[in-house]
């Protein structure tokens, strides 16, 4: 009897995917946080170096080479769509976007799925799903990730995931995005195994995602553990979610995670308050936009990061960190009126900063900070540069506030390193900390008067 083509895919077994190559070192842990080294270049926690079709936000190349020696260039797959025909016709098209952008040799490359820079970047579909780029919306699924791949030859590749986010309450896309989301990444793992024009050094990182759903989220997490790859990016997270929420949620998704594996998480803004919760509860590297966007928004961070000796951690900070962790729920009364749980302390909002922007640093002729990168321009200058809409206001502002978020991220490694991370947190939060600012309100241009 001849078995027909579906029973003979049936009987046929499938072969064993190969291991993942290691590309991550876990050194020190202090609570959940991490202290490692990704591909023996970069010490973690790190942020990614967001790029615009390929070139860095709002700063020339060799300033920020000059600024971090290792960046990880972040290039959004929507950007690589756009680029492709260009980078096969290069002189070397074995270099791939290197060959393209000649300043990305030398350092490491990893293209994303979701863009921070748009909210949202990812829309479901049907089969796949669509990406915003310059040109308008692409489908994207795991063929064109493949095919992008092979012709720009990134480093780290974030495998496609339908997001998810936690205000959705329909429990069919969260299950959906985690069934997508396991679908393409087995089918890039095999390619990646088997297609010859694939066979260089890259890797996958793959996509977690589950929604509010946190069951489904730490389901999503072990099964992403069970599979050869080489570290995870996590989806769903990092909108307009309060930070409250997105604890639980981030919790979940790592709890099923190999150690020896690396956390990305991309955030839409990505303020030092989210980054040190994240780093808290186990994440090792961030996609953000906050130093560039408060650098267009005319706004220069002004926090320090060095904790003076001899602070010590009352009762009131740690009852803000047991906030900021979720760690205290809402009060609730019992039967007879008392509350039965304590009320939640207020985490705070925004950090020190100052709007070069206001009117107050028009006639300020003193420098941002007397630390700062471009301290040879006044308050003033920069106010002049702002309020003409002269590009170099943005690149110096931009080149300070990148200065302030790396001292930040080196002084998160190093207590760490010391184990005394909830102490520096606990002071960071009490004096580096304030309102947010409200909102400014533009006002309508006036209209021209008949004469």
């Amino acid at each position: 009897m001849v078995k027909s083509k579906k029973e003979k895919k049936e009987v046929t077994e499938e072969k064993p995917l190969p291991p993942a190559k290691s590309i991550f070192e876990v050194k020190a842990t202090s609570g959940r946080a991490r202290l490692g080294e990704l591909a023996s270049a970069l010490p973690t926690p790190a942020f990614t170096q967001l790029t615009s079709r390929g070139m860095p936000q709002c700063l020339r190349p060799e300033v920020l080479v000059a600024m971090t020696e290792a960046p990880l260039y972040q290039l959004p797959v929507g950007d690589l769509l756009l680029r492709q025909e260009s980078v096969a016709r290069c002189v070397e098209p074995q270099l791939g976007c290197r060959s393209f952008w000649p300043h990305l040799r030398s350092h490491l490359t990893y293209c994303s799925f979701r863009n921070p820079r748009q909210n949202p970047s990812i829309h479901g579909g049907d089969a796949v799903c669509s990406v915003e780029t310059a040109g308008g919306r692409r489908k994207v699924g795991a063929k064109e990730m493949l095919e992008t791949q092979k012709v720009m030859r990134v480093d780290l590749v974030a495998s496609p995931g339908e997001e998810v986010t936690l205000d959705v309450t329909a429990s069919r896309r969260g299950q959906r995005a985690v069934a997508r989301a396991a679908e393409w990444l087995k089918e890039i793992l095999e390619a990646k195994a088997g297609d010859p024009q694939l066979d260089f050094d890259w890797h996958v990182l793959a996509s977690l995602q589950g929604g509010s759903d946190l069951k489904l989220r730490q389901k999503a997490s072990e099964a992403a553990a069970a599979m050869p790859v080489a570290g995870y990016w996590i989806g769903g997270l990092g909108y307009s979610e309060v930070l409250s929420q997105r604890a639980p949620a981030l919790e979940a998704s790592v709890a099923g995670l190999l150690p020896e594996r690396p956390r990305f998480l991309p955030l839409c803004k990505g303020t030092p308050i989210e980054v040190l919760q994240a780093v808290m509860l186990g994440v090792d590297v961030f996609e953000l936009t906050y130093p560039a966007e408060a650098a267009v928004a005319g706004l220069a961070l002004t926090f320090e990061c060095e904790l003076p000796e001899g602070f010590e951690v009352v009762d009131s900070d740690r009852e803000v960190l047991k906030t900021l962790l979720a760690e205290v729920r809402s009060t609730e009364s019992s039967s007879d009126g008392t509350p039965a749980v304590p009320a939640a302390a207020v985490v705070p909002e925004a950090v020190r900063q100052v709007d070069l922007r206001s009117p107050e640093c028009r006639e300020d002729f003193g420098p941002i900070s007397e630390w700062s990168p471009v301290k040879q321009y006044s308050r003033a200058y920069l106010y002049h540069l702002h309020e003409v809409h002269e590009l170099l206001g943005t690149m110096l502002l931009a080149q300070h506030n990148l200065h302030v978020y790396l001292k930040f991220f080196e002084a998160l490694r190093r207590h760490i390193k010391e184990d005394s991370l909830q102490r520096f947190a606990a002071w960071f939060l009490r004096t580096q900390t304030c309102e947010a600012p409200e909102p400014k309100v533009q006002s309508s241009p006036k209209k021209r008067q008949k004469i």
